[in-house]
This record gives structure tokens, C-alpha cells and sequence, in this order.
């Protein structure tokens, strides 16, 4: 008898191998003025336009509970996720996830644990719609933001305005934002906290 679950975390990795030596997808954001805040839908587009995927994440915060079967090195944080297969057929690639800190520690979504409310990597139809929990083991500084990068790029999509931001955003090649409080979505340009790694 064959497990669907096991078929379907197979076939995510094995789609995640293959976006890697291919190169990652497209992102393309929203019309939100600020597409880069949390709630915020964003695309990624793959396969010349024949397989889009809209993301979105929000709530990212420290987690109230634990995670059955295990133990964190450093502290448990989490957040909301939903995908939606807009045009062909979608797997969500949930290793390509991470939680970024303002300096730019990046704490890989601990995507091989099993979690009832977690986000499935099933395959979702056209139309199909999946949400649940992306949950982080912080070693480090506290994430201000969640990107979507495969390992060691730069990301494909990138979810950030969360609140106050008081503590300096660094930036790609020695660039540093200092955010004065307020929402980092506030401001002159959309986004400025994303200003230096945007898709």
C-alpha cells in the first residue's frame, strides 16, 4: 500500500534538487504598495509562466508551545503560511524558507520535522489552496523577516514590515538601514527595510 504523505515529501525534494540545478524561479510581487509586508502576497513564477504559486506569509513571532519530538538549540518561532496554486500544478518547496535577523542571520524553517498544523509539501492543483505553520529554531539575534531562497542566494521572495524596527537592518555589501521605529513599510520609498534584498 502506498503512503501519499511519503510520495508527496519525496516528490517536494526531489522538485526542490531540480530548481536547484536549474536555477530558482521568478518572483513577482503583488500591487501592493508595500509588497514586501507580511500578509502581503507574492508570486513565484516557474517553468516560462506554466507553474505559478502565490505565497503569503504573516505572524511571525516567537512559538507559544513546543513541537513534539524536538528540541530546540535555541528558541522556537513561528509563522503563518498559505500557497495557492494559481496556474498548473504547485509543490511547496518549504526547505527554500527562512527567517532572517537584522543582521542577517538566516535560520532555516525546520521543515523536517513533522508537525500536525505545519505547512504539507503536498501538491496542490490549479486553485488549490494550503496553509499552516513555518516553524524556526533561533540560535541567534531575533528574525525580523521570512525569505524564500534557495541555499545561499539571494531570495526569491521576501516578507519583512513587521512592527517597530529599532535596531540597524543590515544590508548586502556593507550597507546598514537604521530603522527609527515605526513600521519599516512606513517612509519615502515602499519597503525601505527591503531595499538591499529585494527578488
Amino acid at each position: 500500500m502506498r503512503n501519499p504523505p511519503k510520495l508527496a515529501a519525496v516528490a517536494a525534494m526531489l522538485l526542490f534538487v531540480i530548481l536547484g540545478l536549474a536555477g530558482a524561479p521568478s518572483a513577482a510581487a503583488a500591487s501592493d504598495p508595500c509588497p514586501h509586508r507580511f500578509g502581503a502576497s507574492q508570486r513565484l513564477v516557474d517553468a516560462n509562466g506554466a507553474v505559478v504559486g502565490e505565497w503569503s506569509v504573516s505572524g511571525l513571532r516567537a512559538s507559544a508551545g513546543p513541537v513534539a519530538g524536538y528540541a530546540p538549540a535555541g528558541r522556537l518561532w513561528e509563522a503563518d503560511v498559505t500557497v495557492e496554486a494559481v496556474t498548473g500544478t504547485v509543490t511547496p518547496i518549504i526547505p527554500n524558507m527562512y527567517a532572517v535577523s537584522p543582521n542577517g542571520e538566516r535560520y532555516q524553517v525546520l521543515w523536517q520535522v513533522a508537525s500536525s498544523d505545519g505547512l504539507a509539501p503536498n501538491t496542490l492543483n490549479q486553485g488549490q489552496r494550503s496553509s499552516g505553520k513555518l516553524y524556526f529554531d533561533v540560535t541567534g539575534a531575533d528574525p525580523m523577516a521570512v525569505i524564500y531562497a534557495a541555499a545561499g542566494s539571494a531570495p526569491a521572495m521576501m516578507w519583512c514590515c513587521n512592527g517597530d524596527m529599532k535596531m540597524p537592518m543590515s544590508m548586502p555589501r556593507g550597507m546598514s538601514m537604521p530603522m527609527a521605529g515605526g513600521s519599516c513599510c512606513d517612509g519615502p520609498q515602499p519597503c525601505p527595510c527591503c531595499a538591499g534584498m529585494r527578488p
